[in-house]
């Protein structure tokens, strides 16, 4: 309490009166909270005064407002349109994308059938030319046997 020796008496006074006002402030704000039986008012709408001039800003803001939205609501409208016309155009490429993917399916598998087909008919062929060199062969040492045979005799 050295701070308070160069105090007079009534500055003193004074600083005690500012503290049990503070206290009483203190105690005061927390009677609500502390006391459980006490059941809260239902707050009543306050009223607000304003002057002529800040009313008709708040018209002049107001009509401006409105203005606007009627000039959005088209713009909206057409936009909404446009949406609804872009969704049936991504409906429709959608299907045509799974159109296009079952018949490259489709395709692939046609053409995996060719390539098999392909494949075994040049089997097929390099079979059937193997059979005729080797028949050819044949013939051909049949002959030469026929030809010596002859020529022996």
């Amino acid at each position: 309490m050295i701070i308070f020796r160069d105090f007079g008496k009534t500055e003193k006074t004074l600083l005690l009166l500012v503290l049990a006002l503070l206290f009483c402030c203190w105690l005061w704000r927390g009677l609500p909270t502390c006391s459980a039986s006490e059941i809260p008012a239902p707050q009543q709408e306050q009223t607000y005064t304003i002057t002529e001039t800040q009313l008709k800003g708040l018209e002049t803001r107001l009509a401006l407002l409105d203005q606007i939205l009627a000039q959005q609501n088209p713009e909206l409208t057409t936009l909404l349109l446009q949406l609804a016309e872009s969704k049936k155009e991504l409906a429709m490429l959608r299907n045509e994308l799974a159109t296009s993917k079952e018949q490259l399916t489709k395709a692939d598998e046609s053409l995996r059938n060719a390539n098999l087909f392909l494949e075994k008919s040049a089997q097929e062929a390099k079979q059937e030319r193997l059979r005729i060199k080797a028949q050819r062969n044949g013939w051909a040492a049949a002959a030469a046997c026929l030809a010596i045979a002859l020529a022996v005799k």
